[in-house]
């Protein structure tokens, strides 16, 4: 009660003098609103009152006179004899013009006839065009300020000239991809990835990393020597007790192949520590397990399931996260399917887990998309790379490369859109990738 009552005597005591206080701070306020009154309010009242009164005197019977005049029966017609008037003035002056001579200054009068209006302005310093290079591949040189809107245009741009189309220029940059015979060194340059080496040389992504000892995570600078493969394949040093056999069927090859492509007289004709090129060779795994090695990694083994009913790999453990790197650019939630995440065209998207490419190609807003098939009803979708590196049927390992991150299809700068589909239907990837 005592703390009541002396909270009760303190606001008591604070109303009192905060009214004083604002009594005071009011009267300057009142002091300005009644000089502004004074000097400004009451003079333009008494200057607008004088007005009204001194116009009332004729503004009242001009305002009659003119609501009379308008609302008269006869103002419509002065007004239909007036339009009248001025149609015939105008007809008795366009009499003068012939039909012939009808629109001769236009230009649309210029362009159907043999004479011509159009000014041609010519630049005598225009810029000259520069053949463009997208991840190291031979491009269209493309022409200054034009903007490309239709798919099919951007490929198609001829000059007429005389009777004559010209082709556009197509430029010429990297290597020769010409069929080779022997293993070469390629030094790595300033912008080079994996993907695009392997693309520039015609070979596949494993093959470039088998032949190197690398890992889809390895890193590789300008200036490295890669060994590079002549066609897709393996190499294999013949050791003490091979055959022939056994190495055709140890990558999974064709003894046939290995004899032509290596110029053996016969199946005997080996020597222990050469080495031989074991065309369409593949590293096969001898058993899934949850240690990284390339072995395992980057194996392509060639069973496919047959049909839809052949049952898809069972998924091991967790998923690894799908791409370089791990910025987030839109969250899964409602009206948005999948995770999107960041990266550039020198990156690689790689896939989760375990299992085989359902689906490798373009698939509408997704642009160039690859689908894997876990089992157990989990689907994972990978969109939007700027190219493949996996194909329909493909049975692959978790961290293998799938291909280049891009921007296709319905897309606003390069990400990856990572979907998970379980039994269908869309769920949370971050409930499955870590």
């Amino acid at each position: 009660m005592r703390v009541f009552i002396l909270v009760v005597k303190g606001s008591a005591i604070t109303t009192f003098y905060a009214k004083r206080l604002l009594r005071w701070l009011a009267i300057p306020l009142q002091w300005g609103t009644r000089s502004l009154l004074r000097t400004i309010g009451v003079p333009l009242y008494r200057a607008i009152f004088y007005i009204r009164r001194a116009t009332a005197k004729f503004y009242v019977p001009g305002k009659n006179k003119l609501m009379y005049f308008l609302t008269n029966r006869y103002a419509i017609h002065v007004l239909v004899v007036l339009v009248a008037f001025g149609t015939s003035v105008m007809n008795v002056q366009a009499s003068g013009l012939r039909a012939e001579d009808f629109g001769q200054k236009s230009i649309l009068y210029g362009l159907v006839s043999d004479q011509s209006n159009v000014t041609i302005v010519v630049r005598s310093d225009a810029p000259v065009s520069k053949p463009s290079n997208y991840l190291g591949l031979s491009a269209l040189s493309v022409q200054p300020d034009i903007d490309f809107h239709d798919p099919l245009d951007d490929y198609v741009a001829v000059v007429s000239g005389g009777a004559a189309i010209v082709a556009p220029t197509i430029s010429e940059v990297g290597e020769s991809v010409a069929p080779r015979t022997d293993v070469t060194e390629y030094e790595v340059q300033i912008g080079d990835t994996l993907g695009t080496i392997a693309q520039a040389h015609g070979i596949s992504i494993n093959t470039l990393l088998w032949s190197n000892s690398l890992s889809t995570r390895s890193v590789i600078r300008p200036g490295n020597e890669l060994t590079i493969m002549p066609v897709d394949g393996v190499q294999h040093k013949v050791k003490s007790g091979d055959t022939l056999i056994k190495i055709a069927n140890k990558y999974d090859s064709d003894t046939e192949k290995i004899l032509t492509f290596n110029n053996l007289a016969d199946a005997g004709d080996l020597s222990i520590g050469e080495l031989l090129l074991i065309p369409d060779g593949k590293l096969i795994a001898s058993a899934p397990s949850r240690t990284t090695s390339v072995a395992r990694v980057f194996s392509t083994p060639t069973a496919a399931p047959s049909t839809p009913a052949t049952p898809a790999p069972k998924s091991p453990g967790r998923m690894i996260w799908p791409t370089d790197l791990r910025t987030i650019t839109q969250y899964y939630g409602w009206r948005h399917t999948g995770l999107d995440v960041d990266c550039h065209f020198t990156h690689h998207n790689y896939a989760s887990d375990d299992g085989y490419v359902q689906f490798a190609g373009w698939k509408g807003g997704y642009g160039l998309t690859v689908e894997i098939n876990h089992g157990n009803g989990i689907v994972t979708r990978y969109g939007h790379h700027a190219s493949l590196a996996v194909s329909d049927g493909q049975q692959i390992s978790q961290g293998t490369p799938l291909g280049v991150c891009g921007t296709t299809g319905r897309s606003t700068g390069t990400h990856l859109h990572f979907e998970v589909i379980r039994n269908g239907k869309f769920v949370n990837p971050l409930e499955y990738i870590r």
